[in-house]
């Protein structure tokens, strides 16, 4: 910082980084509100979770502490917006938008550079000069950590978002059978867990960083279910024709699986474990129940109830 660096300027700078701050924050809302009212897909599908708004009340947040020469908003405000951009440009799969990003960058920049220059100047010329108010510290600060906390909550859940995408992670939701990996629909062959003339319908692995310990699978022509018991692979199947009985033991919730027992014609019985997340083990079970062949007892069985009815 050169001499003549002065008072008017460390305002002027941190007041920019401020502006910059606030228009950023006014686009990012307007976005979100416009693709939350029209049910948005595509690229402004992104800005459709409410969820977002956090991140407009933190670049606000950030953007009135600037106005006060916050050196904690000003910093906040960097880290943020490149955590931010790097999460973005990782989704995309590419950079995109950098002579924009260079360019509120440089603003926000200032914003440190002035905020920091404006406490030591002031202390320069007022040695009892007091940088930090009282009341900032009992309401800007604690209001501040906790919608920073919710931030980095945010965006690490985005980045194992990211990771889960990517293979990395075993998606913790029901998914359709051509969302299975290649090396995943591989390692079922392999194992001999589907054998090579069948097409995966939907599956669910309760594993975090690979499918082969467990897992939970329909195809084209059978109910699957196996498990790595000490290093043994078991697996229980039964052709649709086969299934006498499917029936919820237990439903699942935010921590457990939903549990279902399938028996069979020659009287075996095994169970899967199914994720609630968006209703995945619904949708599972109903397309369980719609390939298994009414049986003439189970007919007259549901009659009997809905006469009793």
């Amino acid at each position: 910082m050169n001499d003549q660096y002065n008072l008017d300027d460390a305002v002027r700078d941190a007041n920019q980084a401020s502006i910059a701050a606030f228009i950023a924050a006014a686009v990012s809302g307007l976005l979100i509100v416009a693709a939350m009212a029209s049910s948005a897909d595509g690229p402004l599908g992104q800005f459709a979770d409410p969820v977002n708004l956090i991140d407009v009340a933190l670049v606000v947040a950030c953007g009135v502490g600037l106005r006060f020469y916050s050196r904690t908003a000003a910093i906040t405000l960097v880290i943020y917006y490149i955590l931010a951009k790097i999460i973005m440009m990782l989704e995309e799969g590419r950079p995109s938008g950098l002579l924009f990003t260079f360019i509120w960058l440089y603003f926000y920049w200032k914003g440190i550079r002035g905020s920091f220059a404006y406490h030591r100047l002031r202390k320069e010329a007022d040695s009892n000069y007091r940088s930090t108010p009282v009341w900032f510290y009992y309401f800007v600060i604690p209001v501040g950590g906790i919608i920073l906390s919710l931030v980095v909550l945010g965006l690490s859940l985005f980045g194992l978002g990211l990771i889960a995408e990517s293979g990395a992670l075993v998606n913790s939701a029901v998914i359709t059978g051509d969302q299975l990996s290649e090396s995943d629909l591989q390692l079922l062959l392999d194992e001999g867990i589907i054998r090579p003339d069948e097409t995966v319908l939907y599956f669910y692995s309760a594993g975090i960083t690979s499918i082969s310990d467990d897992g939970n699978l329909l195809t084209d022509k059978r109910v699957v279910s196996y498990e790595r018991i000490e290093g043994v692979l078991e697996v229980y199947a039964a052709k649709y024709e086969d299934v006498a009985e499917v029936i919820i033991v237990e439903e699942g919730n935010f921590i457990d699986d939903t549990i279902v027992e399938i028996n069979t014609t020659d009287d075996d019985v095994f169970l899967l474990l199914l994720s609630p997340l968006e209703e995945g083990d619904q949708t599972f079970i109903n397309e369980l129940r719609s390939r298994v062949p009414s049986k003439p007892d189970q007919v007259e069985q549901q009659k009997i109830r809905e006469n009793e009815a």
